[in-house]
């Protein structure tokens, strides 16, 4: 049997706080539409824990799980079934999503039906796309491999200790390993293996003003 495990959780993640939404998966995206049931066993409502601080002109919908020693800055749109670990500074908008302990995105980006690990960076503007611009199901190819995930909406998978540099896009069902830097305006769609630079090169060139 080919092995697969780069799309198991564990090549992802190492939190064990967020176990029970791998449980009895075969495939990382299979815990997308998870997200719900995880947050309801817990609360409907919106929860959020001590030294948290939420700034005026955040929206919350619930059901949402905010943990300890976050910063949720003015601006902030959590449009229900969003997870957020301890020691986080949100300034964007999520919607059934997950962002574990430790990780900024604190610049106003995207994140949609997407799972985001420990330590991870989005630089401003970065954009994790739910939603492919016709109405099938997204698929990923890896390795001359089509994987289809049977989800009309699934963002990205970002490991820990990734960042991405500003204005960073993924493109739908979009898998990133742990511990990867990405350049700026990178455009990014299918599997990217775990401790790696992931650039982007612009040839500028200047010309005199006639």
């Amino acid at each position: 049997m080919e092995n697969l495990e780069f799309l198991k959780a564990q090549y992802f993640f190492s939190n064990e706080k967020f176990k029970e939404l791998f449980k009895d998966i075969n495939y990382i995206w299979e815990a997308i539409p998870k997200i719900a049931e995880f947050i309801k066993k817990r609360t409907n409502d919106i929860v959020i824990e001590e030294g948290t601080v939420i700034e005026q002109g955040a929206v919350i919908k619930p059901p949402c799980l905010i943990g300890k020693n976050c910063e949720i800055r003015s601006c902030s749109y959590l449009r229900g079934n969003v997870i957020i670990g301890d020691n986080c500074v949100v300034r964007s908008e999520m919607k059934n999503a997950v962002m574990m302990d430790n990780s900024h995105a604190a610049h106003l980006s995207y994140i949609g039906d997407s799972i985001i690990g420990d330590g991870v960076n989005l630089g401003a503007s970065t954009i994790l796309s739910n939603l492919k611009i016709d109405p099938s199901p997204v698929k990923i190819k890896i390795n001359e491999k089509i994987f289809d995930t049977g989800l009309k909406k699934f963002g990205a998978i970002l490991g820990d200790k990734t960042s991405t540099g500003c204005a960073v896009e993924t493109n739908p069902g979009t898998l990133i390993g742990k511990n990867n830097l990405i350049y700026p305006h990178a455009s990014l769609r299918g599997f990217y293996a775990s401790n790696k630079i992931i650039k982007v090169r612009h040839n500028i060139e200047t010309v005199e003003r006639k």
